[in-house]
């Protein structure tokens, strides 16, 4: 047992500093790079869920036919973001019209695939999305937002699973603590304290504390979305964290709730 827990924990690892380098390495190519990677994660994500959400086969299929056509032809167009919303209208309405003609589904069924469809675009796709629009405003804030994430996450892990007692929502996450949370919390502030040191920009300290508050919001979230599905993770396609949803819940709620304040910052304020 104790084999397999140390075996666990090393592929974890393993496999999360694989992904931690591809990122890093997309944010320093460029915003080409980095958009196509934000792509490829949220179609992975997206493929995830629709499977555990019991979406039909075919239309899984189709969805996946558009999105990775459009994350090939941004490899070779420079149209940047347009592409994908020119892409995501065209699957959108190909998924809704073959629901009209899906004689073996009940109304019922159709409507929860369709809406199945809709909540996957506004839970997944949108924060990937606006993570390239980050981008925009320099490679320093959005990899240091991915640092904060990243450290919460790994800390609140690592803390909770050696001392965590008092759970948060038994009934949604059983695992997930109240120190974990603490410990993540504060390494995640000490983190943000550093990135102002190194940076000299005081909002990374009110940055971090807002991506430790809504990262665990996007675990229970995640874990809703799981429990309710009767699944334990999104998939095995994330050796050691599950799926890649697992492992980029945080990421989807923290980059709206992040993204709304700096739009509110630049036009309000």
């Amino acid at each position: 047992m104790k084999k397999k827990k140390k075996f666990n924990l090393l592929t974890r690892l393993f496999t999360g500093l694989i992904y931690i380098s591809l990122v890093i390495f997309s944010i320093e190519k460029g915003e080409k790079t980095f958009r196509i990677m934000m792509m490829i994660l949220s179609f992975l994500c997206l493929f995830e869920f629709l499977i555990i959400s019991g979406t039909d086969t075919i239309l899984t299929k189709i969805v996946s036919l558009f999105f990775l056509s459009s994350i090939i032809m941004d490899f070779f167009l420079e149209k940047g973001h347009i592409l994908y919303i020119i892409c995501f209208i065209p699957y959108s309405v190909t998924f809704f019209i073959i629901q009209l003609f899906l004689k073996k589904k009940s109304y019922k069924e159709r409507i929860v695939q369709i809406g199945n469809l809709i909540f996957g675009f506004v839970y997944i796709i949108i924060p990937f999305y606006l993570a390239s629009y980050i981008y925009t405003y320099g490679k320093k804030l959005i990899l240091g937002i991915f640092i904060l994430i990243w450290i919460n996450d790994s800390l609140s892990y690592l803390v909770g699973k050696r001392w965590g007692r008092i759970k948060i929502a038994t009934s949604i996450s059983p695992k997930k603590s109240v120190e974990g949370f603490i410990g993540g919390f504060l390494f995640c502030s000490a983190t943000g304290f550093f990135l102002y040191k190194i940076w000299d920009k005081e909002y990374w300290i009110i940055l971090s504390f807002i991506v430790s508050i809504f990262s665990t919001i996007g675990d229970l979230i995640e874990s809703l979305i799981k429990r309710s599905y009767n699944v334990k993770n999104s998939s095995i396609f994330f050796p050691g964290h599950g799926g890649f949803l697992d492992r980029l819940d945080s990421f989807i709620i923290v980059i709206p709730v992040i993204t709304t304040i700096i739009i509110s910052v630049v036009y309000f304020f």
